[in-house]
């Protein structure tokens, strides 16, 4: 590797603490929130048809893209996950572009987390003000992931167990409401694929952060087994869960309306059970520990990009100090306190749509980084391998047809996020080029 000169730092040893039921709760926990909140815009773009459509191939790639990733992590268990595969397959500045994507999806992924708590405790509670919820709990569990991974995945298991339990409460309630007439279209999918590219962002939602656990792979006390069996059970979970909320809320009540809010269960149990039933708000009630599970798993995954950073010398060498419960105290404290301030500013939706099109960045740079490793290193000892060339070509045909998506329904933010990777560049070019440390596999 170019400009590889440095020793490895002294202080970059994680804890080995992770089992396959942690990960299976972080992977799940990581996107459950989004079982509660948000996906109901997708309604609005067309309907359920519409809907439904965009979500086959989001799954599709989805199951492609973590496929690439897992045959990575299994091989190289890494906390830097996209940027150490990226750098080792494509140079230094291919790793920090990849590692600044993880970091520019995953600190306004808990933006969006906090601000919905914060609307939820309001409305359960309305002398509760939305944005001093969203500050205390903010704070709270950045708190909380302070003491390390052993503490954190326990109470992540609890919190994403409960979440699905409250989507098996709704499931149970709306089936004895379903109606399939329901789904029939107003508007068919034939009106246009400009309806189903609307809708792919919201379907990238029933998924989005599944990959931030990968991160902790280095934490895994066995993951050459334990990756995939957190990871295999995690996505057929994601599967369950995402067509439990494209087809009963619009089953139970006009989709229109539940497309019109942030919480389309609450909403759709009211508009079928009537104004005054208790279960919406059982339901928004347990959509709390959603929020808490991805809030801090989310959280965990950036501190651990932030601290793999700080390791080869991207960042500042602070962000790899540990604390004694083995968590990056500057790695998680610096880029939280960055989120806040980006929660305080009011442009959640234009951050989303950066963090967004970020994503599916360091998705194509970690299907590319395994297409060249897999030419590259041969010989490389791989306990998951996938079948080459098919799935990463399958995976990177879809990445590319739903980056075109996004973009057409966004073209507007693209200058935005043309200015975020150019003050990126810039900042490799001044301080990141030629100091990244060598490590121990390279």
């Amino acid at each position: 590797m170019k400009n590889c000169s440095k020793k490895p730092m002294p202080e970059s040893k994680l804890q080995k603490v992770l089992k396959p039921r942690h990960l299976w709760a972080l992977a799940v926990g990581a996107v459950c929130s989004g079982n509660y909140y948000g996906f109901s815009y997708g309604f609005e773009t067309g309907g359920p048809g519409s809907f439904l459509l965009a979500f086959l191939p989001v799954t599709a790639m989805y199951v492609c893209f973590m496929a690439c990733y897992m045959e990575l992590a299994v091989s190289r268990p890494s906390a830097g996950g996209a940027s150490e595969y990226a750098r080792r397959s494509m140079g230094g500045f291919a790793g920090f572009i990849a590692g600044f994507s993880v970091l520019v999806a995953y600190i306004v992924a808990p933006c969006a987390v906090a601000i919905t708590t914060g609307q939820l405790l309001h409305y359960l509670v309305p002398a509760i003000p939305a944005m001093t919820a969203t500050v205390v709990f903010f704070c709270l569990f950045v708190a909380l992931n302070l003491l390390g991974a052993k503490s954190s995945s326990r109470f992540e298991l609890i919190a994403t167990i409960a979440a699905l339990a409250g989507l098996v409460l709704f499931a149970v309630v709306a089936l004895l409401h379903f109606q399939p007439e329901r789904l029939m279209l107003d508007e068919p999918p034939a009106a246009g694929l400009s309806s189903v590219a609307a809708a792919v962002p919201f379907a990238m939602w029933f998924y989005f952060a599944v990959d931030g656990p990968i991160m902790q792979s280095e934490e895994m006390e066995d993951p050459k087994t334990g990756i995939l069996r957190g990871y295999v059970p995690a996505l057929v979970t994601l599967f369950i869960t995402a067509l439990i909320d494209l087809l009963l809320p619009a089953g139970i009540a006009d989709y229109h309306e539940i497309a019109k809010v942030d919480y389309p269960l609450a909403r759709s149990l009211e508009l079928a059970l009537g104004e005054g039933s208790v279960l919406p708000k059982v339901i928004a009630a347990i959509a709390l520990f959603a929020m808490v599970a991805s809030f801090s798993s989310i959280v965990m995954a950036f501190s651990r990009q932030a601290y793999a950073m700080g390791r080869v010398g991207y960042l500042p060498k602070l962000f790899a100090r540990l604390n004694r419960h083995g968590a990056p105290t500057f790695g998680l404290l610096i880029p939280s306190a960055l989120a806040l301030c980006l929660c305080l500013t009011g442009k959640t939706a234009l951050m989303v749509t950066i963090s967004v099109f970020a994503a599916l960045l360091m998705y194509a740079l970690v299907i590319l980084s395994n297409i060249r490793l897999y030419r590259q290193e041969p010989t490389l000892e791989r306990p998951f391998e996938i079948p080459h060339p098919v799935v990463p070509g399958i995976a990177m045909v879809l990445v590319v047809l739903l980056f075109i998506c996004v973009l057409v329904t966004n073209l507007s933010a693209l200058k935005w996020v043309v200015v975020v990777y150019a003050a990126a560049s810039g900042y490799y070019l001044c301080f990141g080029r030629g100091k990244t440390a060598k490590m121990p596999h390279d």
